[in-house]
């Protein structure tokens, strides 16, 4: 390792550790004091003088540098370890990826060579200059368009001195989460480019002959041993990603039920509302002796209020949710789509989204088949049972009847009676219910087409109650 003057130390070393201190906020979406950076640059200075002064080989002396330069951060500013760690890392390696690109062709243009560089102190520090100036240039851009790879920190924070640059505010426990969440997945994409930057380095002065055979040797599988590790951190990391992935879509799911299920609650709300302005008008039709209109009145005001009530007893928000959709669905078009709910879902082997997949496809099927009905006949009854250890989905509808032949393929992929469908809907019914050895069965006749759906239930545990 080359030796560093007392000049160099505070003329490159020290404004380099505010620079790649600063670059690590900035990056990590923080914005700390000038005092602060001033204290890291002083400390991370004087190790790196006493680390050179030891002739630790560089590649190594690297790696020690990032260790201290991370300890450094998390005793002056205060910040967690991992965002620390974030910091240090994000910094250096940007760093050691603008060294890597600069460097070369400052001596290409310069004609001078490496020894030359580290034996002449003011070309050290004009070889800093344009790396200083492109590190200055970054953080500028990135506070100015508010690039961070941590854009979760959304809050003013005032932590051990440091201040975030926005102005949302989230809780401790969600940044905290997010850090731990995602920090091996960042810390995954960064570790591989500084190692690279390092390789880069380490062959290009080798050219110069500054380092021994030896000692490549033994930095080339320094690396290879890093590269194994690496190797295995994603596949772990994979796994991760995979995991994250699914809560999110999980998380998707339950604020899309979350969001019709208020709607079911407010609808439910609005007819109890309405329900003394309902026994008004039946009391007044009974006065004035309109006895077939109340009869009507009554049994449309039944029909409205018991279907709304029996989405509650699934017992599984998900598919209440979504038969309370196909309500809506089916009142906009005018039909009328009754749901008759006999027992609980809790032990139904199928997913919610299956579960809904299944029912949703069969009752579009249906609204399909009862749309050129009219009066009572656009009419669809959907009923859920359980028969001794057996779910049983009913959905009834009075169009057209479907032909012999024509049962035989319906559940066939790709074939539909109307040119402008694919016919996906019945193979992918028929699909999830095999899955769970279940049986899907047609009838149909001049009055009416039946779709059942049978599917074995799990077995009950000792707590479940009996469906």
């Amino acid at each position: 390792m080359d030796q560093m003057t007392a000049g160099q130390l505070f003329l490159v070393s020290l404004p380099e550790a505010m620079l790649v201190a600063a670059l690590g906020f900035t990056f990590i979406g923080f914005k700390p004091y000038l005092g602060q950076l001033f204290i890291i640059g002083i400390f991370h200075a004087l190790v790196s003088y006493i680390i050179r002064s030891f002739q630790v080989p560089f590649g190594l002396h690297t790696i020690i540098l990032l260790l201290a330069f991370i300890l450094i951060i998390y005793a002056v500013t205060r910040l967690n370890l991992i965002t620390s760690v974030l910091a240090g890392l994000t910094g250096l390696t940007v760093f050691a990826v603008v060294e890597m690109l600069i460097a070369p062709q400052l001596l290409v243009i310069t004609g001078c060579k490496y020894e030359q560089v580290l034996a002449d102190p003011l070309l050290r520090i004009y070889f800093f200059l344009p790396e200083a100036a492109a590190i200055i240039l970054l953080v500028v851009l990135c506070r100015r368009y508010r690039i961070n790879i941590l854009s979760y920190y959304k809050k003013v924070k005032h932590t051990g001195g440091l201040t975030s640059s926005s102005d949302d505010k989230l809780p401790d426990e969600d940044e905290d989460f997010y850090v731990k969440q995602y920090f091996p997945l960042i810390a995954l994409v960064l570790s591989p480019v500084l190692l690279l930057a390092l390789l880069n380095i380490v062959f290009f002065v080798s050219r110069t002959e500054s380092f021994s055979d030896a000692y490549l040797n033994l930095f080339v599988t320094f690396i290879n041993l890093a590269v194994v590790i690496l190797a295995g951190l994603s596949a772990v990391s994979i796994k991760r990603i995979a995991k994250v992935v699914e809560v999110e879509c999980a998380a998707r799911q339950t604020a899309e039920t979350l969001s019709r299920m208020e709607a079911l609650i407010l609808s439910i709300r609005k007819q109890r509302h309405d329900f003394n302005h309902h026994l008004q008008a039946v009391y007044g039709f009974l006065e004035v002796g309109s006895f077939p209109e109340a009869r009507d009145y009554i049994k449309n005001t039944f029909s409205t209020i018991t279907t709304h009530g029996e989405l509650i007893k699934t017992d599984n928000h998900e598919i209440s949710a979504m038969l309370y959709t196909k309500i809506g669905l089916a009142e906009a078009k005018n039909i009328n789509l009754e749901v008759v709910i006999n027992c609980s879902l809790r032990n139904l082997p199928l997913k919610s989204g299956e579960a809904n997949s299944v029912l949703g496809n069969l009752i579009d099927n249906a609204m399909e088949a009862v749309e050129h009905n009219t009066g009572e006949e656009r009419l669809i009854t959907v009923e859920l049972t359980r028969k001794s250890n057996e779910f049983i989905f009913t959905i009834t509808n009075r169009g057209e009847p479907i032909q012999q032949e024509i049962i035989s393929k319906i559940f066939d992929p790709n074939f539909s009676t109307k040119k402008d469908r694919q016919g996906l809907g019945l193979p992918i019914v028929k699909e999830i219910v095999a899955r769970c050895h279940g049986s899907v069965t047609i009838s149909s006749s001049n009055e009416e087409t039946i779709f059942t759906v049978r599917i074995p239930a799990k077995k009950a545990r000792f707590f479940d109650e009996p469906g």
